[in-house]
């Protein structure tokens, strides 16, 4: 008895272990307790969402969107963001590049 107990605590152990790998949120927030995201934080969120669309992780590789995330990302101090939205941008028309200044634009002036 005390073998399968143990062996479910394993078990559930694992499984905690492995949604809190693959992101998923388990547990509850205390609302009273919680604190906001630090300010700091902010521009390597931005640069990993270029990354995401950069690299196609999504499934599918999008350069506005990439673009407009590393131009959000250099705006807030990212430096490294510069670069690769240089890079991206040598991949996109001057159609494409505008699309993407006017939408980092639009989330700046909403956020």
């Amino acid at each position: 008895m005390e073998q399968e107990s143990r062996s479910s605590r394993a078990r559930q152990r694992t499984r905690k272990e492995q949604a809190r790998e693959m992101g998923m949120f388990q547990g509850h927030i205390d609302h009273d307790t919680a604190k906001p995201v630090d300010t700091s934080s902010i521009p390597d969120v931005l640069f990993e969402r270029g990354l995401y669309w950069a690299s196609g992780r999504s499934g599918v590789v999008n350069l506005v969107a990439a673009h407009k995330w590393f131009n959000l990302a250099a705006l807030k101090g990212r430096t490294d963001a510069i670069r690769l939205r240089r890079e991206i941008a040598e991949m996109m028309s001057e159609r494409e590049i505008a699309t993407a200044q006017r939408e980092a634009r639009a989330w700046m002036t909403a956020a």
